[in-house]
């Protein structure tokens, strides 16, 4: 099988030739420190370890405002996205930015701003159907995405108080999520109806965090499920599959997931108590699972506890396909190039079907 094979099978629960082996996410660092350690300076880690091919392509369903530094230093540097969100961005140290502020922060702002949501062909970035058409014959598996519309208005309003507004003004918090959701349907459809064909639709939005959801399954249901379940029908109508990609312990979530018409969950992290082996018996019939390798074990360094990590989940979540190898979050500078060689070792040696 190529890898758009394997994993396509894979997600579609069912058994391909081998596990997929995937990972999306390497912090510059981590790289910096395998090139210490014997990565090859010309050698990216998808070709060194062999994992399987992927294609994400993001495409622009922002506000289309011009991104700006605000300030910076030696150190960091403070700019403003294609939304108006302002991050302090750190450049020499190992961590995410950090959200200082936002441009709209009230429904006077939105209003001035809401109509720059209107679909425009440049929305469509220069080689994005190139990408698509290629893809299949390279043998990669090739997803989009606009955006996921919750997370669009939790960052755009920023996280506190676009969780207050679901409590004092839900009008509101509907009214970005219904323009948003609508771009991006718009997007997408509008490059189905050209006859270009991603194998999937990949969401990425943080809707948990290390304590379960962000709001309450009722809330999720009211405000927010129904949009989640207009782009379900558009991959059903396509032949699409439907990823989530969500942070955070999100085992409160999945019913809410399946549900909602998601095929699988990524990254599930294990740090906020998510664990595939605990997970498959319960809900891997309908849906599927890709991660949950705890990083933080590798970190470690010890080879009997990274075995148990990587063997247990493995041989737990792979019978019946519904599962992709990888890391639970991303690879951090912590992680080195060996106990990640000896674990994707593991992964193909316990993964043969």
């Amino acid at each position: 099988m190529t890898s758009r094979e394997r994993i396509v099978t894979a997600i579609r629960r069912q058994e391909p030739d081998r596990l997929p082996c995937v990972e999306q996410s390497f912090w510059p660092e981590t790289l910096a420190r395998w090139s210490r350690e014997g990565l090859p300076h010309d050698t990216s880690p998808g070709d060194y370890f062999d994992l399987d091919r992927t294609l994400h392509l993001d495409l622009d369903a922002s506000l289309r405002l011009p991104a700006r530094i605000l300030e910076e230093t030696a150190n960091w540097v403070i700019e403003s996205d294609a939304d108006g969100v302002i991050y302090k961005r750190w450049r020499n140290d190992y961590g995410p930015p950090a959200m200082v502020d936002t441009l709209i922060r009230s429904r006077e702002d939105w209003e001035r701003y809401r109509d720059r949501l209107a679909p425009c062909p440049e929305r469509i970035g220069s080689g994005i159907r190139e990408s698509i058409v290629a893809a299949a014959p390279e043998g990669r598996f090739c997803t989009i995405s606009p955006g996921e519309p919750v997370w669009w208005v939790l960052r755009t309003l920023g996280m506190e108080r676009a969780l207050m507004l679901l409590g004092d003004d839900p009008g509101l918090f509907a009214d970005m999520l219904e323009a948003q959701a609508s771009l991006g349907l718009a997007l997408v459809r509008g490059l189905l109806e050209e006859g270009f064909r991603p194998d999937g639709v990949w969401f990425s939005s943080d809707l948990c965090y290390r304590n379960g959801m962000l709001f309450s399954p009722a809330c999720y249901r009211r405000y927010m499920m129904e949009y989640h379940r207009r782009f379900a029908r558009l991959c059903r109508e396509y032949g699409l599959l439907f990823l989530l990609h969500c942070d955070g312990d999100v085992r409160r979530f999945l019913p809410l997931l399946i549900e909602a018409g998601f095929d699988c969950i990524e990254p599930l992290e294990a740090r906020a108590g998510n664990d595939v082996r605990e997970l498959k018996p319960l809900c891997g019939d309908r849906i599927s699972f890709f991660g949950n390798i705890n990083m933080d074990v590798l970190a470690a360094g010890d080879r009997n506890a990274i075995a148990r990590e990587v063997i247990g989940k493995v041989e737990a979540a792979k019978a019946g396909g519904g599962y992709i190898f990888q890391s639970d979050h991303s690879v951090p500078p912590t992680v080195s190039l060996d106990a990640y060689r000896f674990a994707v070792e593991l992964a193909r040696e316990h993964g043969q079907y």
